[in-house]
């Protein structure tokens, strides 16, 4: 590249009139024509620092340089090459006698004379026109990001570079210096602040240091010395916090650049480029960038008739959840699912269920700490309910509501107690099409006590009397001593009317009748008492009977409640996993 740039020079010098100045007086001892683009000073330049870092002498660049043309059919100038070999050697006589050290402190101080120069106005001859302030920033790296107070914490790189008319110089006169650092309170800069910082002085955010002024004379427009201020920041900005999907929230964070005194007609701010730059960026194990976009903006305010020019940049991060899914939502959800599977939790030795109970109690107060965790990171807000609230809110009514239900189920199971049978439309409801859905088999025992009850059915037993026993009086069936008076009086009204032989014979008839009448007696008490017996233990089976139904009546509404809220559970869990991806296609679907 570098004998095509010496050619063409070469060629349009040879054109140019002879005898023409090379350049112009340099130290006021050689005379050479001035060259007419950049491309002569870009050489001059980069073989000037080759050349020193190298030590390369006369003899070595001169070789070097006729080496570079012997390739090339058009023919050069000898005088032109005479002179640029002469410049060549008397400025590597300069930098060895250390002149150009004297040339950049003439330079820096001719600059920033006080005489001439006057940091605090205005750097342009008319003051009419606008400074156009090109503006540019790099992330770093995000420090914080408190959704609590609603704020961001970035370290970036800002990059503002200007034309200031009052700082340009001809390199020549101070050998061949193009650029030079000057400090950033010496020359005039912009008041570029940022406008929803949550600190005021910035000197605690912004690190200024030194300037960087590069000559304009070389260029064609002539608007002075380009004036560069790079510098870092740490910037604390206040951002309006959206945590309705947290923890697949989208945070879009502005930063407002301007002026704070300056309004269009003095200062025009331009973003260099309409993305931030990311390519240094330092990774954030919680935030993951997905865009940093300039906006230029020109808004009005009642203070002041001319616009002001505002630059947002609009940063907008995304959370990644797999910090809250494994510390937060998992043991949420393994939890939920230990509570509700206490439904499924048998019968204590005392035929209690009271665990139960206390399980979804002890379990109601781990939700409630947990969440009392997630709402310290949240803002305080009442506009919205992040999705993870939401998420612990149907828990916790999970876990509320089947504690009800299992005190629904004591209930249910306590009935046994009362000896009280289910009703047939129960039986029917819950019996057959549960039982067979869940697979649910009842105990042995309650099988056995059904069919012994389906297969004996209630007898009456009726006892058939003696007509005799049947006429007499009931207390002198029931009393020896009624009984024998009865005959004695008989036998007293029997003499007066029949024969002593007749009484004899109806007193042995009367006496006969009454061992009979004992005898049944004692057969009647016999089969009483049987029948006592066996009510009793009828009694008691039946009891027995009652109590293993309302016991499987609750071992079935367990098992339908356990399956009712375990898939809730798992949906639930499902639901705000998967989350993310919906709402990732949802937001992309969204933007086109």
């Amino acid at each position: 590249m570098l004998p095509y740039i010496i050619l063409s020079i070469l060629v349009r010098l040879a054109g140019a009139q002879s005898g023409g100045k090379v350049l112009e007086k340099y130290g006021k001892q050689v005379q050479l024509s001035p060259p007419t683009t950049s491309s002569y000073q870009e050489w001059f330049d980069s073989n000037r620092v080759h050349s020193t870092r190298n030590n390369t002498n006369i003899e070595d660049f001169k070789t070097q340089l006729r080496r570079s043309l012997e390739n090339t059919t058009a023919a050069y100038n000898s005088t032109f090459m005479q002179q640029l070999v002469e410049e060549r050697q008397r400025y590597l006589e300069k930098l060895n006698e250390g002149q150009f050290i004297n040339d950049q402190r003439r330079l820096v101080e001719e600059l920033l004379d006080p005489n001439f120069y006057e940091k605090t106005v205005h750097p342009r001859k008319d003051y009419t026109q606008p400074t156009r302030i090109n503006l540019s920033m790099s992330l770093y790296q995000i420090l914080d990001v408190d959704e609590h107070m609603q704020s961001i914490e970035v370290n970036v790189w800002m990059v503002q570079h200007w034309y200031d008319e009052f700082l340009d110089w001809n390199p020549v006169d101070y050998g061949m210096i193009n650029r030079t650092i000057v400090p950033y309170n010496q020359i005039w800069i912009p008041d570029t602040y940022l406008y929803n910082s949550e600190e005021l002085e910035q000197k605690k955010t912004e690190s200024l240091m030194n300037a960087q002024l590069e000559t304009g004379h070389w260029s064609q427009k002539k608007n002075g010395a380009k004036v560069q201020l790079m510098f870092p920041a740490i910037y604390k900005l206040s951002c309006r916090m959206d945590v309705r999907w947290f923890p697949y929230d989208r945070q879009n964070c502005t930063f407002i650049i301007s002026s704070w005194t300056h309004d269009k007609q003095t200062i025009d701010y331009w973003p260099l480029s309409s993305q931030v730059n990311l390519g240094n960026m330092a990774r954030n194990d919680e935030w993951e960038v997905i865009s940093f976009e300039f906006v230029r903006v020109e808004e009005s305010f009642k203070c002041c008739a001319a616009p002001w020019v505002m630059l947002y940049a609009h940063l907008v991060i995304r959370r990644k959840p797999l910090y809250y899914m494994i510390n937060l939502v998992i043991p949420t959800s393994i939890i939920t699912i230990v509570a509700v599977t206490g439904f499924f939790t048998p019968t204590s030795s005392s035929s209690e269920r009271d665990e139960k109970l206390y399980l979804g109690i002890n379990t109601l107060l781990t939700m409630s700490v947990m969440m009392l965790m997630v709402c310290n990171q949240m803002p305080s807000t009442s506009t919205y309910v992040p999705l993870m609230s939401w998420y612990y809110i149907g828990i916790i009514m999970v876990i509320v509501v089947g504690t009800f239900l299992a005190t629904g189920v004591l209930a249910i199971h306590g009935q046994k107690h009362y000896n009280k049978p289910i009703s047939d439309r129960i039986r029917k409801l819950v019996y057959n099409p549960v039982v067979e859905f869940f697979i649910l088999s009842p105990p042995t025992s309650l099988i056995d006590l059904w069919t012994e009850f389906g297969v004996i059915s209630e007898q009456r037993h009726s006892t058939h009397l003696d007509p005799l026993l049947v006429q007499m009086d009931p207390v002198t069936a029931h009393d020896p001593q009624h009984f024998f008076g009865s005959i004695s009086s008989q036998m007293c009204d029997l003499q007066s009317t029949y024969s002593y032989t007749a009484r004899l014979a109806t007193i042995t008839r009367q006496y006969t009748q009454h061992a009979k009448m004992k005898a049944l007696r004692k057969n009647q008490y016999r089969m009483s008492m049987d029948t006592s017996q066996a009510r009793s233990v009828k009694k008691q089976k039946m009891q027995r009977r009652c109590s293993l139904e309302w016991e499987f009546l609750a071992n079935v509404l367990d098992r339908i409640l356990l399956t009712v809220f375990c898939g809730f559970t798992f949906a639930v869990f499902v639901i705000l996993v998967g989350f993310d991806s919906f709402f990732t296609v949802h937001t992309k679907s969204a933007h086109k």
